[in-house]
């Protein structure tokens, strides 16, 4: 992997400590020369090809997660089913807590590129991979906007690299996409804030306004706040309105609502306003004032959490943030810090605290780290940068600990393959330490993508796909798939309620509680019974009081990641 310059795009005027963006021709001079194109052409390919090899490995093996991404996947598919593309159902129940924008690109992504609602897990994924491109690809225009083709590929690289990007790559949930339509809005707003003359350019407003509207429809009001958060710090020091006016306001909130009042007004109808009520009044507002499901925790929370998750960007970036800081009112880092800084604060003083509720704000940190990098202002003697740059080894040593741990904890063995690339992991992220203590930044960089991409095969394609122990689901479902010999079987599920399971074995599964399952198992022909074994004798009591008995032909043991919780399910069957 090569990380080189291209052509800078500012110039240094006056004081040799501010940058200021050359004028642009817009959307800019730089991108108008053929040599420049081609630079950042290649560029792009490249930030692709190691994008692919940071996302790709595991996305097709990985089995379907609890509880988020199988109601998403669930509800996706029931849109083909039914030939219903506006309202969102699982099952019979409404699925009022988002917007419908996800399950479109997913049922999309199913019909264009798969066998319908037929499709394996892995296609429901794809728009979740394209999301992580996507976003790795416009971090690498705003930082290349600002500081020339090398910060733009550095910040592109190491925003491709982190783990949770990683992660929502595989996963078919709305974050990895949301992130894109954030990171896109917030170049066309960069590229309007950094004109000299905020001129009103139809490209750059069209792509604002249009992300935030898809924006809008796959996660509510998240990439509006974040847009408008960034702009309200931009402006209200200065009391200058040209930001805003350079954005086209009129027209630009005629075309946002062109994309979201259609489906809104629909769903709106169609719900008799339920959907308002869910999605604003309990699933956003309950956030901001409670931690639901469990995850609730205090301010600061991010902070720590952010290392892990941004790892390996977060090393660089919290050097990044002080090199910044020193460089505060040079235009380009003010952008960055608006962006990043209101709305972490924002999200760590709501109650509600998961990890990919700071993900937009990564992009802004890989830029500030790509401009730092470039401007070889990480580059220093200072024990503290020597000192933290040993996260990259000290978290790809853990890393590396950790998901070998899991798998002996739930296999009760170890994985040969899991060690022996683990042990790799451990070398590369060392390497990468001493190359960038060492001043070899270049090198540096690219053995921690290269460590970063190492950790996700190992964790994505080998532990957690090998761990067999970790999916219930899978284990029931293998059992009914060998067991089921009959056309319409009726399926039934007692005590297990994840949502993975109705995906696995069809919508008409049915999870009911021990009575009601014991009655609809007798008056079935043909029918599969998986049974919690703390609810077995209940279910076996209400048999016999409708005259029949059934015998457990084995039982079924797992854990979920969903809580991690060992449980064993008896199966029954009729046929």
């Amino acid at each position: 992997m090569r990380i080189d310059s291209g052509v800078e795009t500012w110039r240094v005027a006056g004081d040799a400590s501010a940058l200021h963006p050359a004028p642009e021709p817009a959307p800019g001079r730089a991108m108008h020369r053929p040599a420049e194109w081609r630079r950042h052409v290649l560029n792009l390919i490249l930030i692709g090809l190691v994008g692919l090899f940071l996302f790709a490995p595991g996305i097709s093996l990985m089995p379907l997660t609890d509880r988020d991404e199988a109601l998403y996947v669930q509800a996706s598919r029931q849109m083909l089913e039914t030939g219903n593309w506006v309202d969102i159902r699982f099952q019979q129940e409404p699925r009022y807590k988002k917007p419908v924008g996800i399950y479109w690109l997913q049922g999309l992504s199913a019909k264009v590129f798969g066998e319908g609602a037929a499709s394996p897990l892995w296609i429901y994924r794809l728009p979740s991979l394209v999301g992580a491109l996507l976003t790795a690809f416009f971090t690498y225009a705003i930082a290349a906007r600002m500081g020339g083709s090398k910060a733009g590929l550095i910040a592109g690289l190491l925003a491709a690299s982190t783990v949770e990007l990683a992660f929502e790559a595989r996963i078919g949930k709305t974050d990895a996409m949301l992130c894109a339509m954030i990171v896109a809005s917030q170049f066309g707003l960069a590229c309007a804030y950094l004109d000299p003359q905020r001129r009103q350019v139809l490209w750059r407003n069209g792509l604002f306004w249009i992300a935030l509207g898809l924006g809008t429809l796959i996660k509510g009001p998240v990439a509006p706040m974040i847009a408008g958060l960034t702009i309200i710090g931009l402006t209200a020091p200065e009391r200058n309105l040209s930001l805003i006016r350079a954005l086209s306001p009129v027209r630009g909130v005629l075309v946002y609502l062109l994309v979201v009042l259609p489906w809104l007004a629909a769903i709106g109808w169609i719900s008799k306003g339920a959907f308002f009520a869910q999605s604003i009044g309990h699933d956003m507002l309950g956030k901001v004032a409670t931690g639901q499901e469990g995850h609730g925790a205090p301010p600061g929370t991010y902070l720590l959490v952010g290392l892990g998750t941004f790892w390996p960007l977060s090393i660089f970036a919290s050097l990044a943030i002080l090199w910044g800081w020193t460089r505060r009112t040079r235009p380009e880092v003010r952008f960055l810090f608006f962006w990043a800084a209101p709305a972490w604060l924002l999200f760590e003083l709501i109650a509600t605290k998961l990890p990919n509720y700071i993900l937009p704000m990564m992009p802004a940190l890989a830029a500030l780290a790509g401009l730092a990098l470039a401007d070889k202002g990480l580059r220093t003697e200072s024990r503290w940068f020597r000192f933290t740059y040993s996260g990259i080894a000290a978290l790809g040593i853990l890393l590396a600990i950790a998901l070998n741990a899991v798998f002996y904890i739930s296999e009760h063995r170890l994985s040969r393959l899991g060690i022996t690339l683990g042990c790799a992991l451990v070398l590369m992220s060392v390497a990468a330490w001493r190359l960038l203590v060492a001043h070899k930044m270049r090198e540096g960089i690219a053995a921690s993508i290269l460590a970063a991409g190492l950790a996700y095969i190992l964790a994505f394609a080998i532990i957690l796909p090998g761990a067999e122990r970790l999916w219930l689901t899978d284990r029931i479902a293998d059992a009914a798939q060998k067991m089921i010999n009959c056309p319409a079987p009726t399926i039934l599920s007692v005590g297990y309620e994840e949502p993975s399971l109705v995906f696995r074995l069809g919508t008409g599964m049915q999870r009911l509680a021990a009575d009601d399952a014991a009655a609809a198992f007798h008056r079935a022909s043909c029918a599969f019974a998986a049974v919690r074994v703390e609810e077995s004798a209940s279910f076996q009591k209400s048999l016999l009081a409708l005259g029949e008995v059934a015998t457990p032909l084995q039982i079924v043991e797992g854990r979920n990641l969903n809580g991690f919780n060992l449980r064993q399910m008896q199966v029954y069957l009729k046929r």
